[in-house]
Parts: structure tokens; C-alpha cells; sequence
């Protein structure tokens, strides 16, 4: 009789012991925020300087007279710029050419986008030093390129509550025709 009580008590015990492990007590912790890649956080650093830069021309300079321009200006959002260089206008064609060299002294940009999970990309930047904005521009047809050899961008992109932060000095390139290509302090993406 002791054998058979042995037998029924092993399996009661291994499902005690199943049912303790299973059903322990467990908090819940809060996920953590997927990190930001490399290839989002320069795209969203790149699209921020693009949209920055066709801001200082479009306050500047969209509807002014073509020719020389030396311009000291308020950035747009705050920070100073001095506009140097040349615009034309190609009257047959409608083509807008530029010459031109941002000198940028803190100047500050916020730009931010919505995406297809109804999610908020904010970036917040900090443009200090030299670009170009050069080539040529029309209602339908962009080619346009900005060079830095030396520019100090500092600043965050924050998406889904996970923000990185950039704070380095550095050559910057973009290049903008149908397709975008930025490479900014060795960290190349394009669009």
C-alpha cells in the first residue's frame, strides 16, 4: 500500500511544482523603446538640414532679385547666417541656379514628420560653421548640393520615446536630384 500512496504522490508533487513555477508571482516591466538605427538617425539629421537650408533660401532669397547677394540674416529658428554668393534666373526654362556659401552661426532647426504608424520623428538641431548651396532648381527638377568641410552639428532625433543625440564637427555632403544622398561625419544614407 505504501508503493501505491509513493506513486500518486510523485505526480501530485512534479504538478505542484509545475503549477508553482507557471503561476509565480511576475512583475510586468514596461518594454523598452526600440533604439533608433544608424540609417533612420543620419536620414532624419539629413532631411532637418535639407528642409533648414531651403528655409534660409526661401526667407532669403525665393523672390528676390537675382545677381550678388551678401546678406546677414536671423536663421529661421534662430542663430545668424551670412548669405554669400549668386543666384540666376533662366526666364525660357524656369530654372533658379545658385552660387551660394551659408556661414551659420548657432543656427537652430526643428523639424518633425509623422510616419505610416501614425508615429512622431522629431529632430532638433544646432548648425554652426560653413555649407554651399549649389546647382539648380525648378518647379519640376532638383539638383542641388551642400558641402561642408568643418560644420558642428549638435542636436537629438527622438521617435517612439528613444531620442540620440549627435554633437560632432565634421565634413557633410548632400547631394539632391531624384534621389537624396547625405553622408554626414562618414555615415553615408540615401533615399
Amino acid at each position: 500500500m505504501k508503493t501505491i500512496s509513493k506513486m500518486f504522490a510523485y505526480p501530485i508533487i512534479v504538478f505542484g511544482c509545475l503549477l508553482m513555477v507557471t503561476s509565480s508571482c511576475k512583475k510586468d516591466e514596461p518594454e523598452e523603446p526600440a533604439a533608433i538605427s544608424d540609417y533612420n538617425f543620419y536620414m532624419m539629421v539629413g532631411v532637418s538640414m535639407i528642409n533648414c537650408y531651403t528655409d534660409i533660401y526661401n526667407q532669403n532669397l525665393a523672390g528676390v532679385a537675382t545677381g550678388s547677394h551678401n546678406i546677414t540674416t536671423d536663421g529661421p529658428m534662430g542663430g545668424t547666417v551670412l548669405i554669400t554668393g549668386t543666384t540666376t534666373y533662366d526666364n525660357t526654362h524656369g530654372i533658379t541656379t545658385t552660387d551660394l556659401v551659408f556661414s551659420m552661426n548657432a543656427v537652430k532647426y526643428t523639424y518633425s514628420y509623422t510616419d505610416g504608424s501614425n508615429k512622431t520623428w522629431t529632430t532638433h538641431l544646432t548648425l554652426t560653421g560653413f555649407t554651399t548651396y549649389t546647382g539648380s532648381f525648378s518647379n519640376s527638377y532638383t539638383s542641388v548640393n551642400h558641402q561642408s568641410d568643418n560644420l558642428q552639428v549638435e542636436g537629438t532625433v527622438t521617435y517612439d520615446g528613444t531620442t540620440r543625440s549627435i554633437n560632432s564637427m565634421g565634413q557633410v555632403s548632400i547631394n539632391r536630384s531624384s534621389t537624396v544622398a547625405v553622408n554626414i561625419f562618414g555615415h553615408t544614407v540615401s533615399w
